[in-house]
């Protein structure tokens, strides 16, 4: 169909998601399958004639890239191009345009980078200290990438539309298949430490303090107290955390608030930056923000203004 056609449907089934992004020329045909569901997208599409489309606003996500025929380019300062042998992984807090040549053709997935780290979160069972990032350029001849391909392939074929439509919980498992599939085969800083093989199970004053944490995120606790609490030394508890969990105890605790305060901020009516900084025991706001776009990838403020943007769109 063509590209108005194409932006009436898609705006009418997902929303205006990119309303503030130029339209293509009217001699632009599209087609193919798209799909959305609470934060992840797929699609299997093919592009007729070159143009280029513009990002105004920032997204949340992380969009893999699989062509097929033609070219991509994206522009997120410097520049990344996918052909038929490169898949490209592109942040687009980041992205300022993506340019289809040559009659591009892709197989790709958008997931929103929150679900990513909460996923990868629950498979290394410890929160994500550091930002999540993917190799930026991969070799498709991979059988692991083909897999990724198969999958969206499934889930774009007429076969799985009839599955979807009869069952309610189908949807939901498509999604973490998608994300488990990205996070499991394509390489990114946390790659050797989800193949590597599962820990022992953590002692118990590490799991005391552990469940603590998570159900006090409010509340900043030392070190010394923790372990008081957990009836064993400082040193002890350190050690416990370095080697069941990775991490220190006060990057534990962090991250967790970390955690608390982009769910408040991904609200449609979220408090103010500064007043979810100092919520979650940030005293100091500017470094409550370093911290915030080191872990995510973006700023609180894009998060809770992309909220409300998308809650008026």
């Amino acid at each position: 169909m063509n590209c108005d056609d194409f932006g009436a449907l898609f705006s009418s089934m997902f929303g205006n998601r990119y309303g503030d992004s130029p339209p293509p020329p009217k001699n632009i045909i599209i087609g193919g399958v798209y799909g959305r569901h609470e934060g992840v997208s797929f699609r299997r599409m093919h592009y007729r004639g070159d143009f280029t489309v513009q990002f105004p606003a920032p997204f949340d996500e992380v969009t893999f890239v699989i062509p097929t025929a033609g070219k991509i380019i994206f522009d997120h300062g410097p520049e990344s191009v996918g052909v038929n042998q490169i898949g490209l992984a592109i942040d687009k807090a980041e992205l300022r345009s993506m340019r289809f040549i040559d009659n591009h053709a892709q197989h790709g997935l958008s997931i929103s980078r929150r679900i990513l780290t909460e996923r990868l979160s629950t498979l290394l069972d410890q929160p994500i200290v550091q930002k999540l990032q993917f190799q930026p350029q991969v070799d498709l001849d991979s059988a692991v990438f083909q897999g990724i391909k198969a999958l969206i392939d499934l889930a774009t074929g007429t076969e799985f539309d009839l599955l979807m439509s009869t069952g309610t919980l189908l949807p939901s498992r498509l999604r973490e298949m998608l994300v488990d599939a990205v996070l499991e085969a394509w390489p990114h800083n946390y790659t050797q430490r989800l193949q590597r093989p599962q820990p022992l199970i953590a002692p118990r004053h590490v799991k005391q303090v552990i469940d603590y944490l998570h159900e006090h995120p409010q509340v900043l606790v030392s070190g010394s107290d923790l372990a008081q609490l957990s009836n064993v030394s400082l040193r002890a508890l350190q050690e416990g955390f370095r080697r069941f969990k990775g991490t220190s105890i006060v990057a534990y605790q962090r991250q967790v608030r970390l955690e608390r305060a982009y769910a408040v901020l991904s609200q449609d009516a979220a408090p103010s930056v500064t007043e979810v900084a100092l919520q979650f025991g940030f005293s100091n706001v500017g470094r409550f923000c370093q911290y915030f776009q080191s872990a995510y990838g973006v700023s609180p403020a894009d998060v809770r203004n992309g909220c409300r943007a998308r809650s008026r769109g």
